[in-house]
């Protein structure tokens, strides 16, 4: 799945029309606010060195002809002003187009994850009929209507529950099985265990922490001892009460 969606993402024929044209434009802004910002830059400087040099004549006694020089100079930085401040003006248009698009661009995909979420649940739904079709356990425990025998009686057929009966907790060990069983194989791995995320996990806060996520039963946590505030692990506690 991860492999066939970075293949998606990479094949630019396969961006809708609208979201190329979007980036196309966006891509247009940047490439204009980048010359603009560069005449800006180069107008600055220009007007800085002309203001130093008037300033140096001004300091001396002028003659008439540097009376003049200094004049045409300052209308020299005068126009370097209006244009600084033209393009400057530009440049905040730009950015707010460049907003606006990148807005519009940020609904079109919410639209299409939306429709995936959709799609990627009936999926789950069909993957879960499948797997009790074939005796595997529950990717989920069962809301209702009965559960898959895991006990290795009956053939994995299915068994009935009693009404008002909750759902047999899956172990740890069911849930990674389970989670593995479903995992594409570059899957990342996370925790001291280095096995991929299933069941409850907590975060380390640590944003340089080398595992980033870390599972309930691995650091010795339950949802009755689940930490309220920040959490660190081990390693990066040790690392902090050093520094």
């Amino acid at each position: 799945m991860a492999s066939y969606l970075r293949s998606y993402i990479e094949s630019v024929s396969d961006v809708p029309f609208e979201l190329r044209r979007q980036f196309s434009m966006m891509r247009e802004l940047d490439e204009k606010g980048c010359r603009l910002q560069q005449q800006v830059d180069a107008d600055v400087l220009q007007q800085l060195k002309a203001a130093a040099e008037r300033q140096s004549e001004l300091v001396q006694s002028p003659t008439k002809r540097q009376r003049a020089a200094s004049a045409a100079a300052a209308e020299k930085e005068r126009e370097l002003s209006e244009r600084i401040e033209a393009n400057m003006n530009e440049l905040v248009k730009l950015s707010d187009e460049k907003l606006t698009i990148a807005t519009q661009i940020y609904d079109f995909i919410d639209r299409h994850i939306t429709k995936l979420d959709k799609d990627c649940k009936a999926f789950d739904a069909e993957i879960a009929k499948e797997r009790q079709r074939l005796g595997l356990p529950p990717v989920e425990p069962t809301v209702g209507g009965g559960s898959v025998d895991t006990s290795g009686g009956g053939g994995g057929k299915r068994k009935g529950r009693k009404e008002g009966e909750a759902p047999r907790k899956l172990t740890p060990e069911e849930q990674y099985q389970q989670a593995l069983a479903m995992a594409d194989p570059s899957e990342p791995k996370y925790c001291h265990c280095q096995r991929i995320s299933f069941g409850e996990m907590i975060a380390c806060e640590n944003p340089d922490c080398p595992y980033e996520w870390f599972h309930f039963g691995c650091v010795g946590l339950t949802e009755e001892n689940r930490p309220k505030g920040k959490w660190y692990c081990r390693d990066c506690r040790k690392a902090l009460s050093k520094k």
